[in-house]
């Protein structure tokens, strides 16, 4: 099948271009073990190395978010005022004394190097995504509008697309994705003046319900991609979900799209550092996928032994062949009231 002009169909194990085999260097590095359980959801490199992650946790029914920091090659938590009670969902940082996370209530809360200070979106925003490229240059998407922050005061912006994610490699060359009309997976771009649909891609309609997005966007050298599904209900009682994995690379104004025609979508994009990308497929027990040109090789993520995991995240570390993944990790076999832990996993 092909979508496009210059489109590739992969049909993951079938198709050509698609390849099975063991996904080199990937490892579980550490689970947090912390008390209660816990489930981390979002992690962020700055340019400078500085490593944070973000997410949930809850002790005896008490919700409370989490943040931890990489100091050499361990994860720690980092205390938090004890008063807070958000579970934060993004993170993002430009160096160790400008980082910005986000709760799915609209919170934001925000390390300067010295303390912890808090706010909250007003009108019902909740962002998905964010980019922080300095202390007064600061966005976070959500849906049809995007909030921008100019070291004084959070400025709404209109996005010509409904978008849940974003990658800034500049001020001036920012990347969002997404869809339009939910059925029209979108990526668009910022130059510093605008916002403007770059590429949309429309797949064959399998149902009415159908519904076709970018989940994930990154940039890896000269290309821009963009990863997310086309997913609809099947079944005899229409209770399940089908997808078909839908991957774009732009390169200037060439674009290739590829299609598998079975799996779980893709969830997660990020640089390896040799000019391809790694892809997440799905986020329990997911798939990690390799990409080379036009080669996809998928391999099952590691796990510690005894238990299944759900992987929330990917980020490269800019200009390395280090690549993160966390998630959470749960005993094997789902049992009554299973005690969830914080889970990351290292590339390179």
């Amino acid at each position: 099948m092909l979508v496009g002009a210059g489109a590739v169909a992969l049909a993951l194990g079938m198709g050509a271009g698609t390849a099975h085999a063991a996904t080199p260097a990937w490892r579980v590095t550490q689970t947090t073990n912390l008390p209660g359980d816990d489930l981390i959801n979002d992690l962020t490199v700055a340019s400078t190395g500085s490593t944070w992650a973000v997410g949930e946790r809850s002790i005896s029914g008490k919700p409370g978010p989490i943040v931890q920091h990489l100091s050499g090659t361990t994860w720690k938590n980092v205390k938090l005022p004890a008063s807070w009670s958000m579970q934060l969902k993004v993170v993002d940082a430009s160096s160790s004394k400008n980082v910005w996370a986000f709760g799915e209530d609209g919170s934001i809360v925000r390390w300067n190097g010295k303390k912890w200070t808090s706010s909250k979106f007003t009108g019902g925003f909740h962002p998905t995504d964010a980019e922080a490229l300095s202390a007064s240059d600061v966005w976070a998407v959500g849906g049809g509008t995007a909030r921008h922050w100019n070291g004084k005061k959070w400025a709404s912006v209109k996005l010509p697309a409904q978008v849940g994610t974003v990658h800034a490699v500049s001020a001036k060359n920012i990347w969002a994705a997404g869809s339009i009309g939910g059925t029209k997976a979108a990526v668009i771009h910022w130059n510093g003046k605008s916002w403007k649909v770059a590429k949309t891609v429309t797949l064959p309609k399998q149902s009415d319900d159908e519904s076709t997005s970018f989940a994930d966007i990154t940039v890896s050298g000269k290309n821009v991609w963009a990863v997310g599904s086309q997913s609809w209900s099947c079944g005899e009682e229409g209770d399940d979900v089908c997808y078909k994995p839908l991957a774009l690379r732009l390169t200037g104004t060439k674009s290739k799209s590829f299609v598998a025609t079975k799996g779980t979508g893709y969830t997660k994009v990020a640089a390896d550092g040799s000019g391809g990308v790694w892809v997440l497929q799905g986020a329990w027990n997911a798939a990690i996928v390799h990409v080379t040109g036009d080669t996809f090789t998928s391999a099952a993520a590691p796990r510690p032994a005894g238990h299944d995991i759900n992987l929330s995240t990917l980020e490269n570390r800019t200009g390395t062949k280090t690549v993160w993944s966390a998630g959470g990790s749960f005993p094997d076999g789902d049992p009554d009231d299973p005690t969830g832990n914080g889970v990351f996993l290292r590339a390179g």
